[in-house]
């Protein structure tokens, strides 16, 4: 059960840091605070804070390989944005 609740929780702040730039940034900065916790993370709870700004670093960049493919893709060349 402990693990199931804890994919949870690291679900909820992958959805949080991809939609809250500033959880994002403070997550990054300081995450026990981010998290609301009293005292400070453990090893293996910093090692997940560090896989979910991973993953949502990647995800971010997908994002952004999508916009830039769908925005120029009547372009034949250039995007033609200027």
């Amino acid at each position: 059960m402990e693990k199931k609740s804890a994919q949870k929780a690291n679900k909820a702040m992958i959805l949080r840091a991809l939609t809250d730039p500033g959880f994002r940034k403070k997550l990054v900065a300081d995450p026990t605070a981010a998290l609301g916790k009293k005292k400070p993370l453990s090893a293996v709870q910093l090692k997940e804070v560090n896989l979910v700004l991973a993953i949502v670093k990647n995800i971010d960049r997908q994002i952004g390989t999508i916009a830039d493919e769908l925005l120029c893709a009547n372009g034949g060349g250039g995007c033609g944005i200027g």
